[in-house]
């Protein structure tokens, strides 16, 4: 076969041009439907830069704003969301129409004659008042738990509110036996609702008493987080936090010769005698009524699910209750592996070579104090004072614990000496990498406008976000507010404050890479009822922060 090109005759003349006019016609369509199509989706500048792009420096490139994932909160925005999650307040006309514990009855919702390990138990609370007449409105203030006091075992239970006058409560059963079912109603609605009012926006529930040292003078003033402005005041400001208190202006002596403070209860004069009475002991605290005995648990063929995930440091506290359970005196997380940190040893070897920065009020200290009994090569190092700091060390083992008291506010009759003391979030501002950081504060804030929590809650939120910034793995635990005693002063402690604080707690942290230890859940699944719990639940506290730093026990 040959391979030589072919010659084609050319084309005639009227030929060549028909098809140059026919080349031109299409190209002339294609350019107007291309205009049209682009001119709908684009513009011209867009097309513009397709002609001719231009490219982002470097410099233009390494400045380009990243999204923050940790939103800015403010004082208002945590205080709108707190209240929008509570009921509505109890109008207070008489003690007769308040809710009455005695007089309300709890029932099963859908009773069994036995119930599985983890099953539900439901029960219902028909609120009633002293006069036996069904309440319409709820608000009251109900704690609930499940025990079986010979296995040494009890949990905390869920309550819902209906906003009828009933209440839901669903507990978990987490073990086999005899259950009995507890439910407390802490405060009435009405009792509620004088707790709010008296505390918004009253500052003088605590009044302070300040000392002024110089040389061998001394005087003293009243001091307070707010004064009125009729005397001469010297103002204690963190702007950058915007903390703040005063003291009247001493006569002679300089405001910063402000050596030491201590507290008293103020009293409140805008209460009647009922409203007193209703804030009284004999109505705080009272079990209703069952109509029903105890609750048969048995262990099921199907079995039931244990967490086997390891305890870790994560996003989310939005669990209400339930977040574990006692069972022979000993705390399981419902949620994750507990470790068995109760003997010298299983601590010594989670903590050889660490340094624990306990930072808080007084039941934080406990954790030290335990700690100290456990670990006896634990030793004061001085000088050291236990109101407001404490440092022990165990030389051999490279143990360091450190506890110091929160800044003002402080409720005590000892004088605190100010520069002993620091806010929380400069405390953390100075945590080395690898320490690890323990902060339980609250109790000493009841007294006060929950604002005042508040700021210094986004405070210490602030201080933990430039902690992990820098170092992204140092474990950060947050204990939450626990129970207080039946027979506080209800006005500046009751534990209602307490849980609207913890409410607050979860909604400020709820976001960040901690560990939250419910103290809360503890000691209302215990019934301790007490400022500084017992060694058996502090140690389970200790126990369920240690395994999410070990888990080797």
């Amino acid at each position: 076969m040959s391979t030589e090109p072919v010659h084609l005759p050319p084309l005639p003349g009227r030929c060549r041009s028909n098809l140059l006019i026919k080349t031109l016609l299409l190209i002339f369509i294609f350019a107007i439907s291309f205009s049209v199509y682009f001119s709908r989706t684009y513009n011209w500048t867009t097309f513009l830069v397709l002609l001719d792009p231009v490219y982002p420096t470097n410099t233009e490139l390494e400045h380009e704003p990243t999204e923050n994932p940790f939103r800015e909160m403010s004082v208002d925005d945590i205080m709108r969301s707190v209240w929008d999650d509570l009921p509505a307040d109890g109008n207070f006309s008489s003690i007769e129409s308040s809710s009455s514990g005695q007089h309300s009855v709890v029932n099963l919702e859908q009773p069994g004659a036995q119930y599985c390990v983890g099953d539900s138990l439901i029960v219902l609370v028909n609120m009633k008042d002293h006069r036996g007449n069904p309440k319409v409105h709820g608000g009251d203030f109900i704690l609930a738990r499940i025990h079986s006091p010979n296995l040494q075992a009890s949990a905390s239970g869920e309550v819902t509110d209906l906003l009828n006058g009933s209440y839901r409560v669903r507990f978990r059963l987490f073990w086999p036996g005899d259950v009995l079912v507890s439910v407390l109603l802490m405060h009435s609605s009405e009792a509620v609702g004088i707790l709010r009012r008296i505390s918004a926006h009253n500052y003088d529930k605590i009044i302070y008493t300040g000392t002024f040292y110089s040389w061998n003078k001394t005087e003293q003033s009243q001091c307070g987080i707010r004064l009125k402005a009729d005397k001469p005041l010297c103002e204690y400001r963190k702007k950058e936090d915007a903390e703040y208190y005063a003291c009247v202006r001493p006569k002679t002596l300089s405001c910063s010769t402000l050596r030491t403070m201590r507290s008293r209860n103020g009293p409140i004069s805008n209460m009647a005698r009922d409203e007193r009475l209703l804030l009284s002991r004999k109505n705080i605290g009272i079990e209703m009524r069952n109509s029903f005995g105890p609750v048969k648990v048995i262990s099921c063929p199907a079995g039931t699910h244990r967490p086997t995930e390891k305890c870790v440091a994560g996003f989310g506290m939005t669990s209400p209750s339930q977040s574990g359970y006692f069972f022979r005196n000993r705390w399981s997380s419902s949620s994750c592996q507990t470790g068995n940190f109760f003997s010298a040893d299983a601590i010594s070897r989670c903590l050889k070579g660490r340094n624990l920065k306990l930072m808080g009020d007084s039941t934080v200290r406990q954790w030290q104090e335990t700690l100290i009994k456990t670990l006896k090569g634990l030793k004061y190092v001085n000088p050291y004072d236990t109101h407001y700091y404490a440092l022990v060390v165990d030389p051999q083992r490279n143990i360091t614990v450190q506890w110091k008291m929160h800044g003002h506010p402080f409720v005590t009759g000892y004088n605190v000496v100010k520069d002993a003391v620091g806010y929380i979030s400069r405390e953390v501002d100075r945590v080395a990498v690898g320490d690890v950081v323990v902060i339980g504060v609250g109790q000493h804030f009841r007294p006060f406008p929950l604002e005042i929590f508040v700021q210094r809650l986004i405070n210490m939120r602030k201080a933990i976000l430039r902690l992990h910034e820098r170092s992204p793995q140092t474990l950060v635990i947050i204990k939450l507010e626990n129970t207080r005693e039946l027979d506080s002063e209800m006005t500046h402690l009751s534990d209602w404050f307490g849980y609207v604080q913890n409410l607050t707690q979860r909604k400020v942290f709820r976001d960040l890479k901690v560990v939250l230890v419910d103290a809360w859940d503890m000691t209302t699944a215990a019934n301790t009822f007490a400022t500084h719990p017992n060694n058996i639940v502090v140690s389970n506290e200790i126990a369920l922060a240690l395994s999410h730093l070990c888990h080797d026990a």
